[in-house]
């Protein structure tokens, strides 16, 4: 196992772009519902069995449906498909299909509070057997029965977030919070796209709800008073800064939602296209392209190394002194997840680099920690 460390300058460039898809975007709602039917399986291996067994749930697609939409309200066409597919070992427990359909459709209402699902969408749930060959690899056991990773893969995470990163997601967080909501007709598919140069740019594409405004009037006031909020956020990181919303509208073509979701007529949705680890698509950054969401949190490294380098990068600035982290780590299919092929944390600032390995291999040896908060949901997957 090789470690490696590298001294660098703090994360300073002279333009940046940073973006978020909101709750309601149709890859987020993948990323979400795959998310939480994984750790529903999880949950349920640990409390029947003491582990997670094999499985994979990271693949899930929306396809979009169709709507007759005005000022007022409207009527769905035709509906959306929200369809999650899988394999597990189902060998000593095999989960009811209905109760797998029922974690999904209740993550998806609770992702579109204003949606009637029954009307809009039809979900499915496919969780086949997982092949003989890789669940004999998940389920091998290295010294003190830690998981064998189930995959070549690597991971990057970098922290703490850049000014820019912390306005994108704090500002698709407020107007898409429940304070807010309750102010201002909003859907809940907010994308939000930041850049920084010699000015700051903040753009936001965000639904009004189209049986709570009446006509444009009432439509133009939601959309100034997003702007508004917009603005208020980005004075508090960067002062002044350019905000744009629904720039596609014209008089013709407002951004009206029946569910809060442009799924409802015509944006697909994917699990793995929208944000990375960490909640953010930061192309200024070291990323992996892993769809984290749905993989198994004990022995797919794709998952768990994203949050082992999240931990490892926190805690290196937290307790090593240094102005910021960036982790990656590489894992080989059959190697316990506690050993990396291969560790690179570079750091900004002056440290004791056997004090960085240390904090790194701490981390990595907390499997069953790293697994039991992946469960738990504590990390920002999507």
């Amino acid at each position: 196992m090789n470690y490696f460390t590298t001294a660098r300058s703090p994360f300073a460039p002279p333009v940046e772009f940073v973006e978020r898809k909101g709750l309601g975007h149709p890859d987020t709602i993948c990323d979400a519902v795959a998310e939480e039917l994984c750790r529903y399986l999880a949950r349920g291996y640990v409390e029947r069995l003491g582990t997670v067994q094999a499985f994979n749930v990271d693949k899930a697609i929306l396809a979009a449906g169709s709507v007759d939409i005005g000022f007022g309200g409207g009527q769905p066409v035709t509906k959306a498909r929200l369809i999650v597919v899988g394999k597990a070992d189902l060998t000593q427990w095999t989960p009811e299909r209905d109760q797998l359909i029922e974690v999904v459709s209740a993550k998806l209402q609770e992702l579109l509070p204003d949606a009637d699902l029954d009307a809009t969408f039809d979900v499915d749930v496919w969780l086949s057997p997982s092949s003989v060959d890789l669940s004999a690899v998940v389920s091998g056991r290295g010294e003190g029965d830690v998981p064998l990773a189930n995959d070549t893969s690597f991971a990057a995470v970098s922290l703490p977030r850049s000014t820019l990163e912390n306005l994108v997601f704090a500002t698709e967080a407020e107007l898409n919070g429940s304070a807010f909501r309750a102010e201002v007709p909003i859907g809940r598919d907010i994308k939000v796209m930041g850049s920084q140069s010699n000015k700051c740019e903040v753009t936001v594409a965000a639904p009004v709800m189209a049986d709570k405004v009446d006509g444009p009037a009432d439509y133009k006031e939601a959309v100034l008073a997003i702007a508004d909020r917009a603005k208020e956020i980005a004075y508090r990181y960067v002062g002044s800064a350019d905000i744009s919303v629904n720039k596609a509208d014209n008089d013709d073509t407002p951004y009206l939602s029946l569910t809060g979701s442009s799924a409802e007529q015509g944006d697909d949705g994917q699990v793995g296209r929208g944000n990375r680890f960490g909640g953010l698509i930061t192309p200024y950054r070291a990323m992996s392209l892993e769809a984290a969401c749905g993989k198994n949190p004990a022995a797919h490294v794709g998952k768990t190394y994203h949050a082992a380098a999240w931990d490892i990068s926190e805690r290196v600035v937290a307790e090593a002194g240094v102005a910021e982290s960036t982790v990656r780590l590489l894992s080989q299919i059959g190697r316990p997840v506690t050993q990396p092929l291969a560790a690179h944390i570079e750091y900004a600032g002056e440290v004791d680099e056997n004090q960085i390995i240390d904090i790194a291999q701490e981390a990595l040896s907390d499997w069953k920690g790293i697994r039991d908060r992946l469960i738990d949901g504590f990390y920002p997957l999507y």
